[in-house]
């Protein structure tokens, strides 16, 4: 990622976005489901129970030494970030995908963003593995111009 969510697009980026699109379509769908709602005083999770002079002294003000609370909000964190990450690199494939001309190309396009295999795509299609990456190459050129 560059500047400010900026990402660099190259011809290998862009191939590898390609071979992870299925999967990060799958990912950033099952992150965008309602779950349960956290925020900084409530959560459902482990407490930590008390005993003893422990039980008895107040608690810290202005935050919480809770490790559960800490390790949901890191994960939140993270998972944003990443979310974020991958959201940018699908729509960088989705605004290109228009540059792409012609019927076999952009079969074979779709099949790569539905998470075919070269192999799969090529006994599809009954295409030479020669022939399959030079249309890929082809795909590649396109979508970078």
């Amino acid at each position: 990622m560059g500047k400010q969510g900026q990402i660099k697009v190259t011809k290998e980026n862009l191939l590898q976005w390609i071979k992870n699109y299925h999967w990060m379509v799958a990912t950033i769908e099952e992150a965008r489901k309602p779950v349960a709602k956290v925020d900084n005083n409530s959560y459902n999770g482990a407490k930590i129970a008390m005993y003893g002079i422990e039980a008895t002294l107040p608690n810290a003000s202005g935050g919480t030494s809770d490790s559960v609370f800490i390790e949901v909000q890191r994960r939140l964190y993270i998972n944003n970030k990443r979310i974020q990450e991958y959201e940018s690199k699908v729509a960088e494939v989705q605004k290109r995908i228009p540059l792409v001309k012609g019927d076999r190309e952009l079969e074979i396009l779709h099949r790569l963003l539905d998470g075919d295999s070269m192999r799969a795509i090529g006994k599809h299609m009954s295409l030479s593995s020669t022939t399959l990456f030079r249309v890929r190459n082809n795909i590649l050129s396109q979508m970078m111009k």
